[in-house]
């Protein structure tokens, strides 16, 4: 019976483009939303709090090299969006080729175009055409081509990350990266279990390809070359994967106890992590798999409740913009005010005005810009996700 018949005889729905799905069929995790949002937020919190324990020591702060340590593991929340990323996808994947008897990869690259591409170009012209209203702001053309060629990272890892409101794109690059490869390889494997070695394949790659790097980094800029290469952060997407083929069909219901257990653990490996957070050997052999580890513990705090707060489901659902436009409504609150500098109150002020900036910015452009994709991408799917 040829895929046609197949998908006829599911569901007789038929989509314009020839893909097919139904809200009978629809995958949705109401609680991945939560840890989405908790991923940005940790990102909001990296770039908004001091990294260095003597900056509150001189402030009289109590708990400085605690607040350092948070504030530098913050980055790790790009590792939640990753190991969040890889696990969906691969689960949808997977569900589709159960269902229908292939991946329709042409169907899936027309999917992530229409979810990713709008905002994350939209993102990279304000990140263009900034610098002509303020100098201060360098977003050179080298770096425009390279975002622009959905390969920002490895221009940043090569040479470092411009002087952008825009720098936090050079994760979605990196994301579609991963989707222009992955589902190939899910529609081709016959076993599951050669995914979940493809996964561990992944995790030697990146513990060789950053101990490479390691020796090429002491020479050059700093560690945001490890950190924004691509073989070096394919940890959590490892993780997401196996944790996907290891947990199909299965039900997880895990005891509130474990729960927290998994979220207050997690996060104080973030917190090692971002404390010992240092280009060296040990680092890159135990710390980088920490990041991921720390990111796995917290996905699993939450994973299988089937339920969250609809206003946190809400901000996960906007988390894209959230993330994409969060240091441009700190730029421009930061003008507003007039900076910061040495006021705690005004930084109590700039933060809180900073966030709520972002929230209106993300929701507004959830609305009335990415909605219409988003319903457009809805006549691609063959297994229906989070609805719009």
């Amino acid at each position: 019976m040829s895929t046609e018949a197949v998908v006829n005889n599911k569901n007789n729905n038929k989509n314009p483009d020839g893909g097919s799905a139904s809200a009978a069929q629809r995958f949705y995790r109401p609680e991945l939303d939560c840890l989405r949002f908790f991923a940005f937020l940790a990102v909001f919190l990296y770039h908004t709090f001091a990294h260095e324990a003597d900056y509150y020591a001189a402030r009289h702060i109590p708990f400085g090299a605690f607040l350092a340590s948070a504030a530098r593991a913050g980055s790790f929340g790009v590792d939640l969006f990753f190991l969040l990323s890889a696990y969906l996808i691969t689960e949808l994947l997977f569900r589709e080729k159960e269902e229908f008897g292939t991946v329709h990869l042409k169907s899936f690259y027309v999917r992530r175009m229409l979810r990713i591409w709008p905002l994350y170009f939209l993102a990279v012209l304000i990140g263009a055409v900034l610098p002509l209203v303020d100098p201060n702001q360098k977003f050179p053309l080298r770096y425009i081509v390279a975002f622009l060629l959905l390969s920002g990272n490895w221009m940043t890892s090569l040479v470092g990350f411009p002087q952008s409101v825009m720098n936090p794109l050079w994760s979605v690059s990196f994301e579609e990266q991963f989707y222009l490869i992955w589902p190939t390889l899910i529609a081709r494997a016959r076993r599951a279990s050669t995914v979940l070695l493809a996964s561990g394949l992944l995790l030697v790659v990146a513990e060789i390809g950053r101990l490479v790097l390691l020796k090429y980094a002491r020479q050059r800029h700093s560690d945001v070359e490890i950190f924004t290469n691509t073989i070096a952060r394919l940890d959590p997407l490892a993780l997401g994967i196996a944790t996907a083929v290891i947990l199909r069909k299965k039900q997880v219901e895990l005891r509130w106890f474990l729960r927290w257990s998994c979220a207050i653990l997690g996060a104080s490996v973030w917190l090692l992590a971002g404390h010992y957070f240092h280009l060296t050997v040990a680092f890159m052999l135990i710390g980088y798999p920490a990041m991921a580890l720390g990111s796995w513990l917290i996905f699993m705090s939450g994973f299988g409740l089937g339920v969250a707060p609809g206003w946190l489901r809400y901000l996960g659902k906007i988390s894209y913009g959230l993330y994409v436009f969060h240091m441009l409504a700190l730029y421009l609150v930061s003008k507003l005010i007039g900076g910061y500098a040495g006021s705690l109150g005004k930084f109590v002020i700039y933060w809180c005005l900073g966030l709520a900036l972002t929230l209106v910015m993300a929701a507004l452009s959830y609305r009335f810009f990415e909605s219409p994709f988003l319903r457009l991408k809805e006549r691609f799917a063959f297994v229906r996700s989070r609805p719009v």
